[in-house]
């Protein structure tokens, strides 16, 4: 990244007239200004830290996206979410490069993408589009037609997924020029609409995919075999495990599907409810866990049937079941499935949108650990709950444990000395600690800690501007709200940002 760290700080007065304090606030910017001295890397960890910067206005994000060439876009422009004044500054970067990263993202906001949808590089707009129609967001109704009827044959193509694509539109693509994209554009809902004339030209297309589009949008779906002799005879080996899931079957069936030799039929059979209750069972004692599993978590067993299966459970998360899922808005049903014998079930509960406050009690306290945890991540917790698995659990979510509705709270700073760091950093997340604690912790010998107090609010100006000089907090630091507008001015002069 170019810098320009011999350019001289803005002067002290500058810097109070900005605050609008010619005492002693201004003078404590003034001189955090022109202290500051951007060595090494730090100038790149500012760009991404002023990025998500709450408190940076769009002056400041305007600057951001002049830097060029701008730091590690690939691995977090294309996938974080922006704060919206950055991302509608982000589209005027001049590296078509970013802007492509960015249009990766799926949580820009749906005017932002459609500027990217329209830009100057092509592929830049082929991935707006493709990100468009991955994620179902819509763009202007008046944009999709101009995508779909536009120069760009890759364009019309990706345009024929969009949102909002009115139906005439899509049916003249039928006869588009180029075979992918009349391919596209016929389908089951299309092919009875579209003139016989274009159904008699795309059935003789010359070209395969058109002609496999045709065969696709005409073919009829049989039923699923439901009897033994259906079952035997049929040939598609994904049509027969559907039917031993999902299919109505006959008794002869049913009684074949549990006695097959094939685990994988027997573990079908196990989830199909139109197998009898009292055959299903039979399945409970199989010599295939999953299959043992399976069938313990039908809908139509009682506790007992289920207490008389031994499943194999696996540690963590299991698919909640589909029966348990339609239930979440039950709150009896919710009380009777959290006092299950069965430990998935339970499990399933936790991912409840709601769920009355004794059945948060009676889950805070099972013994299962994975119960609890699954309860923390999905922000039913208590505050002690989660402070524990906070402590306790390393995985993939500890680090939003501490984002959870029930985590902040006064008397965490009673952490502040603690052996552990996780602790430590716990406390930072005290709404009553004050600068003193925070500016210690930044000091601390973890780095967990000393990031999080770098970018904490409360942080006194003085040791904030020594962290943004220090590698390892530098990013941090610069999304701390409270940093000042000149400071963060200074840092985009040393970054190499434009005026």
């Amino acid at each position: 990244m170019a810098r320009t760290s011999g350019r001289p700080a803005r002067d002290a007065a500058g810097a109070a007239r900005h605050e609008g304090d010619g005492g002693g606030a201004g003078r404590e910017v003034a001189e955090a200004v022109a202290a500051l001295r951007g060595d090494g890397e730090t100038p790149e960890a500012w760009v991404t830290g002023l990025v998500f910067n709450e408190k940076a206005g769009d002056e400041v994000l305007r600057r951001v996206f002049t830097v060029d060439p701008f730091p590690d876009a690939r691995y977090w422009l294309a996938y974080h979410p922006l704060p919206p004044a950055a991302a509608h500054a982000s589209v005027r970067h001049p590296d078509p490069r970013v802007r492509r990263f960015l249009a990766e993202n799926p949580r820009l906001p749906a005017d932002v993408l459609a500027v990217l949808a329209q830009d100057t590089d092509a592929r830049v707009r082929r991935v707006a589009v493709m990100t468009a129609c991955e994620y179902g967001i819509e763009l202007p109704v008046e944009l999709v037609v101009r995508l779909a009827t536009g120069d760009d044959a890759r364009l019309r193509y990706g345009a024929t997924g969009l949102a909002g694509l009115p139906d005439e539109v899509l049916l003249s693509l039928a006869e588009d020029p180029d075979p992918r994209v009349r391919a596209v554009a016929i389908g089951p809902w299309s092919w009875p609409r579209l003139r016989p004339e274009v159904r008699e030209a795309a059935a003789a297309d010359e070209d395969p995919l058109v002609r496999e589009a045709v065969a696709e949008a005409t073919r009829v779906e049989a039923p699923l075999p439901v009897t033994v002799a259906e079952f035997l005879a049929e040939s598609d080996p994904d049509r027969r495990g559907r039917a031993a899931r999902t299919a109505p079957v006959d008794a002869d069936l049913a009684a074949f599907l549990v006695g097959h030799e094939d685990r994988a039929v027997r573990h079908a059979a196990a989830h199909n409810p139109h197998v009898p209750t009292a055959l299903a069972l039979v399945l409970g004692s199989d010599t295939d866990p999953a299959v043992r599993l399976a069938v313990s978590l039908r809908a139509d067993l009682t506790e007992e049937q289920r207490a008389a299966i031994a499943p194999t459970v696996p540690a963590g998360r299991q698919p909640v079941p589909a029966w348990v899922a339609e239930r979440f808005g039950d709150p009896e049903a919710m009380r009777e499935l959290a006092a299950s014998g069965h430990v998935v079930l339970r499990r399933a509960v936790t991912c409840a949108p709601w769920l009355p406050p004794d059945v948060v009690t009676r889950l805070a306290a099972d013994d299962d650990f994975f119960v609890r945890l699954m309860l923390c991540e999905n922000d039913h917790a208590p505050h002690d709950l989660l402070v524990e698995m906070f402590i306790s659990w390393d995985g993939l979510s500890s680090g939003s444990l501490v984002h959870r509705r029930n985590f902040a709270r006064p008397g965490l700073a009673r952490f502040a000395d603690h052996a552990d760091p996780r602790l430590r950093y716990a406390a930072l997340f005290d709404p009553q600690a004050g600068p003193e604690l925070v500016e210690r912790l930044s000091y601390d010998p973890e780095a967990l800690v000393r990031r999080r107090a770098s970018g904490d609010g409360r942080l006194p100006l003085r040791r904030l501007a020594e962290l943004l000089d220090e590698p390892d907090t530098a990013r941090t630091a610069a999304r701390n709200p409270s940093l000042p507008v000149p400071l963060m001015h200074r840092m985009l002069d040393l970054a190499g940002a434009g005026h």
